[in-house]
C-alpha cells in the first residue's frame, strides 16, 4: 500500500513537472527559444525529457524513526 503510494506520489511530481516545464517554454517568444537553440516543435519533448527525472522525495528522519527505534530495541521487544 505504501509503495502504491510512493509511486502515486512520483507520478504526480512528474506531471506538475511536466506542466512547469511546459508553461515556462510556452510563454517565450520564438526569438528567446531560437537563443536557446529550442524550436516550439521541442517543448514538449523537453517537457517530458524534465518530467521523467523527477525521482521520489527523500525520506525524512522521522519518517525512519520507527524503524531505527525497532533496530536499537529489537533484543528488548
Amino acid at each position: 500500500m505504501i509503495r502504491l503510494l510512493e509511486q502515486i506520489a512520483v507520478m504526480a511530481r512528474r506531471w506538475a513537472t511536466y506542466q512547469r516545464v511546459r508553461a515556462e517554454l510556452e510563454s517565450y517568444t520564438e526569438r528567446e527559444l531560437n537563443d536557446m537553440g529550442i524550436s516550439r516543435g521541442d517543448i514538449t519533448r523537453i517537457a517530458l525529457e524534465a518530467a521523467s527525472l523527477a525521482k521520489p522525495q527523500p525520506k525524512t528522519e522521522e519518517e525512519h524513526r520507527p524503524a531505527l527505534l525497532r533496530q536499537r530495541y529489537s533484543a528488548y521487544l
